[in-house]
């Protein structure tokens, strides 16, 4: 109903198979294993990071796995990687990086498959990134996309390389520096893609988004209003509405899934921000 009076067009759930792009499980698969990523050469992914002149290290104790953050949402990955330059936190990222998986499973599922395939796959893609990870003698795999993280603790859960999500990095670190801002007033919109069952249908992944909200109330100068969690997708004008309602013109949210589809669908005047984007302003105020 809210949708089609803010005139929302439905779109039913087999044209959001697109992400397959016509191709099949075992092509998508068998992409991922050629390229590394599901959506696009790496030659493409290379490209976009030099150009957010991001510089790569041999060697580092934090590898990053961007994900396909860098192909919609490049802004705030640029942004992270400043706030670790910032913050003298060492990191590296890999020149052939594999997908998750999770675009090969959500397909698969809307197409009325079997999962037991594409899980199998994406424990073998997550896998590669794990040696890898162990070549470069990284201590930690840092996850920037939400999707990564949840695949990544689902299908390796006691590895003896800690799994993080983007912001565990930065907690400790950020608890000795001194965070402020003109006064502000932001809503904020808290973290867990309602598709997080599909991803882990077990339910055995925890993420304490609490911790990553925290960090707000750290930043002097900044009043945070904290919106419902609506569904980014099917019911973003739910959050408009209450930003209008608490006279809120700025959006921070810690999950780039929420963010990238936000930022894109955001009306006039209003402005969404990631994370760490300001925690990286309110560090250089």
């Amino acid at each position: 109903m809210g949708e089609q009076m803010r005139g929302h067009k439905f779109i039913p759930r087999k044209v959001i198979s697109i992400v397959a792009a016509g191709r099949s499980t075992d092509q998508q698969i068998e992409d991922v294993r050629k390229e590394g990523m599901h959506f696009t050469p790496s030659v493409l992914r290379n490209s976009i990071i030099g150009g957010l002149e991001i510089l790569r290290k041999e060697t580092a104790e934090n590898l990053i796995v961007m994900g396909c953050a860098c192909y919609g949402t490049a802004m705030p990955l640029r942004g992270y990687f400043q706030l670790l330059d910032r913050l003298d936190i060492d990191y590296t990222f890999l020149t052939k990086e594999y997908c998750c998986g999770f675009p090969i499973i959500q397909s698969a599922l809307l197409a009325g498959e079997d999962r037991r395939k594409t899980d199998l796959a994406a424990r073998e893609f997550i896998g590669l990134n794990i040696e890898q990870a162990r070549v470069i003698g990284a201590k930690r795999m840092v996850y920037f996309c939400t999707w990564c993280i949840y695949m990544a603790r689902r299908f390796y859960p006691e590895i003896d390389i800690p799994q993080l999500f983007y912001p565990d990095l930065l907690v400790p670190r950020l608890d000795k520096e001194r965070l402020r801002l003109k006064p502000t007033r932001v809503g904020y919109f808290g973290g867990r893609p309602h598709r997080y069952p599909i991803i882990v249908p077990e339910g055995d992944v925890k993420i304490d988004w609490s911790v990553y909200r925290r960090l707000l109330d750290r930043i002097e100068g900044l009043e945070v209003v904290d919106i419902p969690r609506y569904c980014c997708t099917s019911a973003d004008w739910a959050i408009w509405e209450r930003l209008g309602k608490e006279g809120v013109n700025t959006l921070v949210t810690p999950c780039i899934v929420c963010y990238g589809r936000l930022w894109r669908r955001a009306p006039e005047g209003v402005k969404v921000k990631f994370l760490s984007d300001i925690l990286l302003e309110a560090l250089g105020s």
